[in-house]
């Protein structure tokens, strides 16, 4: 396969040995010698199949041998002699030190041997993996080797059932934690996406007396439930208890889909429906008491038999599952999914882990809903947030009236949300590196280092900051400044300035470096001009002035929305465009809607003294003309295009509605309606949404669109345009008869 030019042509001053050493020949040879070096636990036989030092192409040799040797010699089914593939794997580590093989290759044999086992066989192999996590973070293997590890986990992941392989999920998971740094962001969830696959289902229809559960699948929603002669227990404690009726299981178990998917509290309406069923539930629980550990031996007897047996393993155990609950017995009370019938409510009730499980939950949430994180965009109101406080209070409260050790349990959990938050913070600020504190020695001025004085080893500790005093490398102070936000200029004066405001964004937002005037301070004078009563001469109007339009529409650009509306009617000129801009801008501005009402106010008051000292009829409805033209000013809702002294004045209403329901009735005779409705602004997907709301309905949705495009272009959207369209579609027989 590799003739003995191609090695000469890759290595350098090798042996004539290894210059004639072709693919076969190493393959053959390390055949040979893997089984005396795993039985031996060294590497020297390996080693002395080369005489010089081993080039890429001789490594990748190396590589297939001991892979190839792995999958045919080692790999036997059940069978598989799991102490040799880890004996392989130790001498491909020892080899990539030797600078033998490439540093890749343990973790290629055991991904391997991953593919080629069975899940139990794979889950003592894990073991290996697991101790030797110390060597695969080492410098030599991590770099090259952390795809091939991320990739080999992920693989046998896919191979588990998460209900049955629980602990060996965990374990991989805890693996990939502890392998890569806090700093990789593969692993962080930066943008707090939520796993929205994980949906609990449960039963709609209430089940029937008489049915008892038998076996919960993994779905939690189709149990297999046989009939049996029931038989109803009457006692004082459980008339005490609130009714655990169809309602409060189906509220009970809605819940999940919002722990499932948080951002839905945001809406009005899941808020609501969450807000109701969460105050429901935690009334329940206040009602169902719990008695200690008697609570889940009295329901053992009407339990089923999976029940019974977990109930009497569970009197058998006096271990601790951790060491802040001395009394907690140690059993498998872990789920992967829950058991959803509604004939298991009473008994989950009266569970008290399973009580934990959903108060825990129900915290979480609470936490998320008012914690600070950098990509949440959604926040709640102030009596949404007393809400959730009043419902943490209360969650709280029933956590430690739950048995057992209920106030340890929760000082456990108040830690955990607040570590949560210590997280959430570290995310917000870019995940930035954790790194120990360095500690500087302490030089007092009597002369004491470290508190030692002279002869005491105070020359050794002056030393030590001797040397520590030397000038740092760039890199360092670099990396340094970069870790605490800062910035390391050429200079002391140059780094000082800079770190003023080290985000350039921020700096750029600083209200000092706004230059652009508001769109009241620079179209006042010409929303003036254009509301005034006296006549102004064209050249000195400001919106001909061609360097006031240019910065004019440079505003328009930065601050107004209107900039960027889509309209259908054509621009003439510069001048009329702005005056059709500043008409809008004068209905959105409260400032100029004020002062023209206030002008407009004052001309009237004027007119009518005005008409009332003036004793002629003639002058009198002189008078009342001008008050009637200076009312007018203050209704700014009329977007008439100012006439020049040479042009006829025609005034453009926008299209009846009774118009637009001939158009829509003329243009669903055509093929082209789609054609016409992206010329009015609307997209294909658009008109096919309201088609399909509409019930295929053509006219009814061309009507629709006609009373849009009216309500967004306004005076625009008039005779005139709508003609122009459609002679441009060459449809002018739609307007036939709908303008007269």
């Amino acid at each position: 396969m590799a003739a003995v030019a191609v090695v000469n042509q890759t290595v350098n001053n090798t042996s004539p040995v290894l210059q004639i050493m072709s693919h076969d020949t190493i393959f053959n040879k390390i055949q040979e010698v893997l089984p005396d070096c795993i039985a031996a636990d060294e590497v020297k036989p390996f080693l002395e199949i080369f005489d010089a030092k081993v080039s890429e192409p001789i490594k990748l040799y190396v590589e297939t041998a001991v892979r190839y040797y792995v999958m045919q010699s080692l790999s036997n089914g059940n069978d598989t002699d799991l102490s040799k593939i880890m004996a392989v794997a130790k001498l491909s580590t020892a080899l990539t030190r030797k600078d033998v093989c490439l540093p890749t290759l343990p973790m290629l044999v055991l991904s391997d041997a991953f593919d080629s086992m069975t899940v139990q066989q794979c889950e003592r192999l894990f073991s290996f993996v697991e101790s030797n996590v110390a060597v695969w973070k080492e410098p030599l293997f991590f770099t090259p080797c952390k795809n091939q590890v991320l990739r080999m986990c992920n693989d046998v992941l896919r191979r588990l059932s998460r209900s049955q392989n629980t602990i060996f999920c965990g374990r991989i998971l805890l693996f990939l934690a502890r392998f890569f740094p806090f700093s990789e962001r593969s692993g962080l969830n930066l943008i707090s996406e939520f796993n929205l696959e994980n949906i609990t289902t449960y039963t709609s229809s209430e089940v029937e007396d008489g049915m008892e559960v038998t076996q919960g699948k993994e779905e939690g929603g189709d149990d297999e439930v046989k009939e049996i002669s029931a038989e109803k227990e009457d006692s004082p404690v459980k008339d005490s208890k609130p009714a655990l009726d169809h309602t409060l299981y189906t509220k009970f178990w809605a819940l999940q889909d919002f722990f499932r998917n948080p951002i839905q509290c945001y809406q009005d309406a899941p808020w609501q429906m969450f807000t109701t069923y969460t105050n429901d539930v935690l009334e329940a629980f206040s009602s169902f008491k719990l008695e200690g550990d008697n609570s889940v031996a009295a329901t053992a007897d009407k339990a089923p038999q999976f029940y019974t047996d977990i109930t009497v393993e569970m009197q058998n155990h006096d271990d601790t599952i951790v060491d802040a609950l001395p009394d907690v017995k140690k059993i498998d009370q872990y789920f992967a999914k829950f058991l959803t019938n509604q004939r298991l409510l009473e008994l989950q009730f009266s569970d008290s882990n399973f009580r934990r499980y959903v108060l825990v939950q129900l915290l979480i949430l609470c936490n998320y809903l008012t914690a600070v994180i950098r990509f949440k965009l959604e926040t709640l109101e102030e009596i949404e947030k007393c809400w959730v406080h009043s419902t943490e209070l209360k969650v709280f409260s029933l956590m430690k009236e739950t048995p057992p050790d209920g106030e340890q349990f929760v000082e456990i959990v108040k830690k955990i949300l607040r570590r949560e938050n210590l997280w959430n913070d570290w995310k917000n600020n870019g995940c930035p590196e954790i790194k120990k504190p360095v500690i500087h020695p302490l030089v007092t001025s009597n002369g004491t280092v470290n508190g030692k004085l002279e002869g005491e080893g105070a020359e050794e500790e002056k030393s030590s900051i001797a040397k520590r005093g030397k000038k740092r490398k760039l890199g360092d102070l670099v990396r340094e400044a970069d870790s605490r936000n800062k910035f390391v200029m050429a200079n002391p004066e140059m780094t000082r300035l800079w770190n003023i405001c080290p985000d350039n964004v921020q700096a750029t937002q600083q209200k000092k470096r706004n230059f652009i005037p508001s769109l009241e301070d620079y179209f006042m004078r010409a929303i003036d001009q254009i509301h005034s009563t006296e006549e102004i001469p064209t050249a000195d109007k400001l919106v001909n002035d061609g360097n006031f339009g240019w910065r004019g529409l440079r505003i328009l650009a930065c601050r107004s929305p209107h900039f960027f509306t889509h309209s259908t009617a054509p621009i003439a000129t510069l001048p009329e465009y702005l005056t059709t801009m500043i008409k809008k801008l004068a209905k959105d501005l409260p400032a100029v809607q004020l002062k023209l009402q206030q002008q407009a106010a004052a001309a009237a008051t004027k007119a009518k003294q005005t008409a009332k000292a003036e004793s002629k009829p003639a002058a009198e409805e002189e008078m009342e003309t001008q008050a009637d033209e200076a009312a007018a000013v203050c209704e700014p809702v009329e977007d008439e295009v100012e006439e020049e002294d040479t042009t006829e004045h025609v005034e453009l209403n926008p299209i009846t509605e009774q118009q637009q329901e001939a158009l829509a009735a003329n243009i669903a005779k055509n093929d082209k309606y789609k054609i016409l409705t992206k010329k009015l602004g609307f997209k294909d997907d658009e008109v096919d949404y309201i088609l399909e709301q509409k019930t295929g309905n053509v006219q009814q949705c061309i009507a629709h669109f006609l009373k849009l495009w009216v309500e967004n272009e306004g005076d625009e959207a008039n005779q005139d345009s709508i003609t122009y369209i459609l002679e441009g579609l060459k449809m002018p027989e739609a307007a036939t008869g709908v303008f007269e």
